[in-house]
């Protein structure tokens, strides 16, 4: 077998999406050969167990940890072993209606080698949204405030929305600041130069790490809405202040957060440092 692209899929107790996620990337219609890497971090006999079935599909190979080590790591660990020309990092929930998604998304990088992380656009399955997949850079204090009462005071609320790329033409394809890790195609040469996700971080923030990581290196992160994947619409991280002490998520998010701001303090924009770095014609 000869992958082009791997597929890692880090699941924590979501078996019977994870089944529905290969189904649907089984029906794609490529013209090349896939493999799909399932690392269960759920630390679960039962939901091991589930995915199992998924060894009846040609090129799946699943690994159960034995402890949580973390989606991070879990990612990581797929990499390793995948042998693909590209990596698509996919969350268990993801779900592919279309059958020509996958072809699609692969002739795009094909197409423009300057491009190291691309995101399709995602539809929240239960209301059909658009899920707000962009960001700009993260920056503590609006964080912060997007948790709180903060965001609505006059000023502060402006900030939150353009953090949170309320602003944003999501049928338009362009380069982004950075994307969440929900559905990445990622080139492997390049992920493997960066050296992967951050083991700095445990569950969040690695994603704006790569990015800017990706940037700096000279390459492009971009958001391609011309296809798109299902999505259910649940964040861990989800919830505001008073939910702090309840969800360990939260904890950890924020723990996350701050390591984030502190390793990328003072480093400006690599997004606008390569954008400027452009001659006048790539950038008309």
């Amino acid at each position: 077998m000869n992958p082009k692209v791997s597929i890692i899929i880090v699941d924590f107790k979501k078996a019977d999406r994870v089944i529905r996620n290969v189904e649907s990337l089984a029906a794609q219609d490529v013209n090349f050969e896939i493999e799909v890497i399932l690392v269960d971090n759920s630390c679960d006999p039962e939901n091991a167990e589930k995915l199992k079935s998924l060894k009846a599909y040609q090129g799946v190979r699943l690994f159960v940890s034995e402890k949580n080590v973390g989606y991070i790591k879990a990612n990581n660990l797929g990499a390793k072993v995948a042998q693909g020309e590209y990596l698509l990092i996919v969350n268990p929930d993801i779900l592919w209606p279309a059958p020509n998604t996958l072809q699609k998304l692969v002739d795009f990088m094909d197409q423009y080698p300057r491009i190291g992380i691309c995101g399709p656009k995602q539809i929240n399955e239960g209301d059909q949204s658009v899920a707000m997949t962009v960001r700009a850079w993260p920056r503590l204090p609006l964080q912060i405030a997007r948790r709180t009462w903060l965001r609505q005071v006059p000023g502060i609320r402006g900030l939150v929305e353009y953090d949170e790329m309320k602003h944003l033409n999501y049928s338009e394809t362009q380069t982004v600041d950075w994307l969440q890790s929900s559905c990445w195609i990622v080139r492997k040469e390049l992920w493997d130069k960066l050296g992967g996700l951050s083991r700095d971080y445990f569950l969040f923030m690695s994603d704006p790490d790569l990015c800017f990581r990706t940037w700096e290196a000279g390459f492009e992160v971009v958001y391609y809405p011309d296809v798109s994947v299902l999505a259910d619409g649940q964040r861990a991280s989800a919830g505001g202040v008073q939910d702090f002490f309840k969800k360990w998520p939260l904890r950890q998010h924020a723990k996350e957060a701050i390591h984030y701001s502190l390793k990328h303090f003072g480093r400006g924009n690599p997004h606008e440092r390569y954008l400027a770095a452009l001659p006048a014609e790539e950038t008309a």
